[in-house]
């Protein structure tokens, strides 16, 4: 077991095995005379709860991750290449491609056993956000060892310092421009779109418009179509976000009327077990009361009778005396 194999094993855990799992992974690598081993697992950190998330479904549904690096392989190539329309395109599908995956993060927690929190799954999304945004974020969610949660918008590099567990360089290495030959599935449509566009417009170009200083004056055309559909972007994306959060809210507001709701209805079943009780006791109090109260008349009538028994023996004696 090296430090590789042993973070692969302990980041597949649940939160809540987390720290026995590395004691015991520790205590495997001292008696193996391991030392140093020992060491450098106990050093490993707990990841947050959205970097599990992310883990579980590098371990178990690797195919969300994929879609989600493929997806952000075909965005990056469009901003690359200063494609307008693919870029514009891509942006518009960008946030169905985000909620999908975070719907099956949290499902799979669902599954198991340990259910996310509002701002873990926040975390989830913005984490897949920045895989979709920089080739290094994306092959570090891969790693099944993600240790925090990850940012990016995609017009800076991700921070991936200690963001990776055990990581090498080949886990956060990013791929650049080459990353748009990983582009999947779900822009496949975009570019093909996009070159027979371009392949047309190729055609019916004359020999005066390829000029330098016509290419020249559509480049910055391009530019500028592109620049104006970042803005647009990330204006949506922003409002997006805000009532992603909203209804990210609302979701834990239900959930928590839905728990109280069944913590009253528990009570109510057990204050109905508990007067169905007391109205038994008081059938047999009531039951009981009237045996009792038949016999006090009874000894009331014996009493009065032997009275007056006692009366006249002693008037008896009186009259003897």
């Amino acid at each position: 077991m090296d430090l590789h194999e042993a973070a692969q094993e302990l980041y597949a855990v649940l939160p809540r095995d987390f720290t026995s799992a590395r004691t015991s992974l520790v205590r495997a690598a001292k008696e193996d005379g391991n030392k140093e081993l020992a060491q450098e697992i106990g050093r490993l950190p707990k990841p947050a709860a959205g970097a599990w998330a992310i883990n579980m479904l590098a371990a178990h549904r690797p195919e969300v991750i994929d879609g989600v690096v493929r997806f952000g392989a075909s965005l990056r190539a469009a901003q690359e290449e200063s494609d307008a329309a693919a870029f514009r395109e891509l942006s518009q599908q960008r946030q169905g491609q985000l909620t999908s995956a975070v719907h099956a993060a949290k499902d799979l927690a669902d599954e198991l056993g340990a259910p996310l929190s509002a701002a873990a799954a926040s975390d989830v999304e913005q984490t897949l956000r920045a895989a979709m945004a920089d080739a290094g974020a994306a092959r570090a969610v891969g790693t099944g060892r993600l240790v925090r949660g990850l940012s990016g918008s995609g017009f800076e590099s991700v921070d991936l310092t200690d963001a990776v567990a055990a990581a090498s360089a080949e886990d956060i290495a990013g791929s650049g421009s080459a990353a748009g030959t990983e582009a999947g599935p779900a822009a496949e449509p975009v570019r093909k779109k996009a070159a027979a566009a371009k392949e047309a417009a190729n055609k019916e170009k004359k020999p005066k418009e390829q000029a330098t200083s016509l290419a020249d004056r559509r480049a910055a055309k391009r530019q500028a179509a592109l620049k104006q559909a970042q803005d647009e972007f990330q204006g949506a994306d922003r409002e997006a976000q805000d009532a992603e959060k909203k209804a990210s809210e609302a979701w834990e507001a239900v959930n928590e009327l839905a728990r109280r709701r069944s913590d009253v209805e528990a009570e109510i079943a057990e204050v109905k077990k508990r007067l169905a009780s007391l109205e038994a006791d008081l059938i047999g109090l009531a039951r009981d009361a009237d045996s009792a109260e038949s016999g006090k008349k009874l000894a009331v009538r014996t009493a009065t009778q032997l009275r007056r028994s006692a009366d006249q023996a002693q008037r008896r004696v009186d009259r003897l005396g």
